[in-house]
């Protein structure tokens, strides 16, 4: 095992990145470029938006997921199905705990699907989604800007993201590749075990805090690399910089 000479020194940075938070421009979740869509409403749109309306989210991640599965666990939506849904999200956006309900509903929706390619949208919503591709297994393409937590535990498949991503992205994830395009906030690849992460942009503070596995790759900058990384590999611009 050996960590690569120089690797718990931050990066030269842009004076955006310099910030203990690079995320702290989506404070508050509002601040995000918002496109009008129209959703045409079809029965099953109706049904699935009763199922939404009848869900809490419930402050466990394992739980509150678990509990989105068992709300649908006797339907089967397909990809464009979901997407509709995912369109039509904009109307419930001021709901209470909406960024983390809409995450734990979709990836429920998305992983209990027949099909394996998705396409999220959230260019429309004003407010990030957390927690997209909790437990995924598919291919999932967000066009637009997502919030924390993107991909925890993580099995397999691939998450894509054309936008930023907030902290945590890849929390605990097992398996399988996330990739976004902008840039993300602190703690990315918190606590993961295996899988790839690409951030083809800049990363904030604490880069694999807790990491026991997998590969972490970042193509712009980042503030710090964390100290207690058990396992794994972190590339910056092609160089491994960590080699636990």
């Amino acid at each position: 095992m050996s960590v690569k000479a120089g690797v718990r020194q931050p990066v030269a940075a842009s004076p955006a990145l310099a910030m203990a938070n690079r995320f702290g421009r989506y404070k508050p979740e509002t601040e995000q470029t918002v496109r009008k869509v129209e959703v045409v409403e079809n029965e099953t749109l109706k049904k699935m938006k009763t199922v939404w309306k009848t869900r809490r989210y419930n402050y466990s991640i394992t739980n509150g997921y678990g509990e989105m599965l068992e709300s649908i666990k006797n339907r089967r939506y397909s990809a464009k199905d979901i997407e509709n849904f995912n369109l039509a999200l904009v109307e419930f956006q001021n709901g209470l705990r909406f960024s983390e309900k809409a995450g734990q509903f979709l990836s429920a929706l998305i992983n209990s699907s027949k099909d394996s390619e998705f396409v999220i949208h959230t260019y429309h919503l004003a407010r990030l989604v957390h927690h997209l591709g909790c437990r995924n297994t598919k291919n999932i393409a967000v066009k637009g800007d997502i919030g924390r937590w993107a991909g925890n535990t993580m099995d397999g498949g691939a998450l894509i993201v054309e936008g930023d991503a907030g902290s945590f992205v890849g929390q605990m994830m097992k398996g399988g590749t996330i990739t976004v395009g902008g840039d993300v906030g602190s703690q990315l690849g918190n606590g993961m075990h295996g899988g790839s992460i690409t951030v083809r942009g800049n990363s904030g503070e604490l880069v694999g805090f807790l990491m026991r596995g997998g590969e972490i790759h970042i193509e712009g900058d980042y503030v710090s690399i964390a100290d207690n990384i058990i396992h794994g590999k972190i590339f910056h611009k092609g160089k491994l910089i960590v080699d636990k």
